[in-house]
This record gives structure tokens, C-alpha cells and sequence, in this order.
């Protein structure tokens, strides 16, 4: 009997926890079994997924160049192309960088199965192993923002009013290929082609994806969240910031000073600010917090408007509030607005105010409670077998490789 294939989840770039669990998601829709090995850009979260593998390796980090913002107040550019260039892919020493590590990374571990989430560095290293005949299945996941299909000849704008594009996408596809001639891989023909993979899986609802007129058919899965049972609407705000948000006066002072009953995960917030916020009567707890539990509790949830968040609120039937920190977080704050179940506080904005009024706003309450019914009858009761169903031919095909 051939030995069970080794999986390599990878991770290069993005704050949010959301990466790592989606990479833990994935993990267990694998089933029992499969040797794992991480390899993550930043290890904050790292404890997500150092449970199930049996190593987690710090990997080369794609972020932010010197210079790199399109916007002086909200980090990000205005398309998929732009965001790869600023986090490195613009710089042929970080490039190479990461792409031998990656390359080495496989053949060391002898991977067979790559499933990456906002990682293009990994992605490519893997389809030029394959090329040369190395045996390994690649799956990209993440969201509709962040796992772009492959097939696009030019990424497409997501903004026209912030900023404008900084390095042009032909600029940024020249400068990969001639890594490639001198590390001997077949030239990209697009941009987009280094997300290529055996299985692209974009996990999101329709109305959060940037790609929904342009994803093939069957490239999108529900979002790898745990469905809420709505009861009767509760009395507490809610509140989720998981990276650097708590860094901002403004915003603690705001909460501390919001006469509502307030609980909260706060995973990066200092003990200083900890300490605030409970001496002001909010309840912060140590984990997470399951979804029955937010919804069963909460009349309104206040976040950063990562994905992950809008996502679970909005099965949950939660009105909720963005706080968005960077582009992709105001990207998916506009569609969730759009659909009229979020609004949308600027960074520096009337938090307070903003909080106040949709509290007692009982007709965006409801809404938000039918906008959840609509989106619960085209939800899997269980997202992660769907993945599960979409990774087992991937295995199968590594096992026969």
C-alpha cells in the first residue's frame, strides 16, 4: 500500500486569523491520516494549526513595501495585481527568496499536496516542480479577493476611488519572467497564471465575490463557515478586531465609552487595553466564541470587516458594523453595505454614534435577520464535507501519482 500523501499548508501574506483557519478548515476536511507540514509567513496564529502538523515553519513573508499604499489612510491598492506587486512580487530579491524556499521547502518535506491560501509564491514553486516532473496536486482556497481565477488576462480594478494602480501589471509580469528564465521555469503568460492549480476554490458567497461574472463554473464553494442558529435577537454588541485596530485610541475610547452591553474577542489587544475595556463593564473572553453563542447573545456585531466576520454575522443574521483597516476589508464592507446588512464607520469615524443609532434601528435589525434566512437555504449544513468532497480527488490523484 503506497504511503499516505504529505500535505504542505501555506501561507505568505495577510494579517487575519482568517488564513490560518481557513488552512486548518481544509486540514480537516482532508480527513484522519495525511502527514501535514505549515509553512506560514507571519506566526501569530500559528497554534491554529500546530495541533494537526507535524511541524509549522516560519516561511519568507510577503508584505508591505516601503511606499507601497495607494492611499495614505487605508493600505491596499486598487487591484488584485497592484497588491501583489506592493507586497513584494515588484522586488526580484524577494521573489527569488521566496521561491526557492518554497521549492526547497517541497522537495525536502517530499510534498505531494499543496493547498495554499494567499500564497503565490508557493503556488508557482509548485507548478515548476510539476514541470519537471516532480508529483504533487495543487489547491488554491481563500476568498473570492484574495484567490483570483487564473484564467483573467488583466486583473480588474476593485476600486476607482482610491488612489490609482503604482506598479502596472505588465511591469510586474516582466519582471517574474525573467525570474523565470533564470531560474529555468517556463515563462508566465499572464499575471493571473500564477495562481494555476490542479483545484481553485474561491470560499464565498456570491455577493462577495470580485470575480462572480468571472470564476468558472464550479471554482466557488460556500464560505467554510459554521452555521448560527438564530433565536430571538439578543441585547449585547458584539465585538471582534483580531490584528493591530486596538492600536487606535480613538477606537478603544469608543468602545470603553458605548453605554451598551458589550462582549468581545480580542486576541491582539494589549493587557493595557484589556484592562480598559473591562474596568467599562465589556466582557472579553480568552478564545473564540462560537457562532450559536454570538447569536444567541447579540443584537449587533462591530468589526474590522474581514471576510471571515462578515460571513458568519451574516448567516447568523447579525447586523453588523465595518471598521475597515485596509482596501480588501473596505472592498468586502461596500458589498456587505450594498446588501444592507453593515454599516461602514471610516477609521477615525464617530464609532460611538455610529453603533448607537444601529442598535436601536429595528428595521436594519430585521434585514439583517431575513438577508440570513435567504443565505442559510443555499448554505451547506456542513461546509467543511463540501470541501471535502472537492480535496478527495486531489488526494486520490497524489496517492496514484
Amino acid at each position: 500500500m503506497p504511503p499516505a500523501p504529505r500535505v504542505l499548508l501555506a501561507n505568505e501574506a495577510g494579517g487575519g486569523r482568517g488564513h490560518v483557519t481557513t488552512l486548518r478548515a481544509a486540514a480537516l476536511a482532508l480527513g484522519p491520516g495525511l502527514p501535514l507540514v505549515a509553512g506560514l509567513g507571519r506566526m501569530t496564529y500559528a497554534n491554529v494549526l500546530a495541533d494537526m502538523c507535524e511541524k509549522v515553519l516560519q516561511a519568507p513573508r510577503l508584505t508591505r513595501m516601503p511606499g507601497s499604499s495607494a492611499d495614505p489612510d487605508l493600505s491596499g491598492n486598487v487591484t488584485w495585481g497592484d497588491t501583489l506587486a506592493a507586497l513584494g512580487l515588484a522586488d526580484e530579491t524577494v521573489v527569488r527568496r521566496g521561491l526557492r524556499w518554497w521549492r526547497d521547502v517541497i522537495v525536502d518535506e517530499d510534498i505531494s499536496i499543496l493547498i495554499a491560501d494567499f500564497a503565490p509564491l508557493a503556488v508557482w514553486a509548485a507548478q515548476g516542480l510539476a514541470e519537471e516532473g516532480w508529483a504533487i496536486r495543487t489547491v488554491t482556497l481563500g476568498t473570492g479577493y484574495s484567490a483570483p481565477p487564473s484564467g483573467l488576462e488583466r486583473f480588474p480594478f476593485y476600486f476607482y476611488d482610491f488612489g490609482g494602480v503604482l506598479y502596472q501589471e505588465s511591469e510586474t509580469l516582466a519582471l517574474l519572467n525573467r525570474v523565470c528564465e533564470a531560474e529555468g521555469l517556463s515563462p508566465l503568460p499572464t499575471l493571473a497564471s500564477l495562481y494555476r492549480a490542479d483545484l481553485e476554490l474561491a470560499a464565498t458567497f456570491p455577493f462577495l465575490d470580485p470575480y462572480a461574472d468571472l470564476r468558472p463554473a464550479g471554482g466557488r464553494i460556500s464560505p467554510l463557515t459554521q452555521v448560527a442558529t438564530p433565536g430571538s435577537v439578543g441585547d449585547e454588541v458584539f465585538v471582534y478586531f483580531s490584528t493591530r485596530e486596538l492600536e487606535d485610541e480613538a477606537l478603544v475610547h469608543a468602545l470603553e465609552s458605548l453605554p451598551l452591553p458589550r462582549r468581545g474577542y480580542l486576541p491582539s489587544a494589549t493587557p493595557e487595553v484589556r484592562a480598559r475595556l473591562v474596568a467599562s463593564g465589556m466582557i472579553l473572553t480568552d478564545g473564540p466564541v462560537a457562532p450559536d453563542d454570538i447569536a444567541r447573545r447579540s443584537r449587533l456585531m462591530v468589526h474590522a470587516a474581514p471576510h471571515g466576520s462578515i460571513c458568519m454575522a451574516a448567516l447568523a443574521g447579525l447586523a453588523q458594523i465595518g471598521v475597515p483597516q485596509h482596501l480588501e476589508q473596505l472592498f468586502h464592507a461596500r458589498r456587505a453595505a450594498a446588501a444592507g446588512i453593515l454599516r461602514i464607520v471610516p477609521r477615525g469615524g464617530m464609532l460611538g454614534e455610529v453603533i448607537g443609532d444601529a442598535y436601536t434601528d429595528s428595521a436594519f435589525v430585521a434585514h439583517a435577520r431575513s438577508f440570513a434566512a435567504d443565505l442559510r437555504r443555499g448554505h451547506p449544513g456542513d461546509p467543511l464535507a463540501t470541501l471535502a468532497a472537492r480535496l478527495a480527488p486531489e488526494v486520490a490523484a497524489a496517492i496514484r501519482a
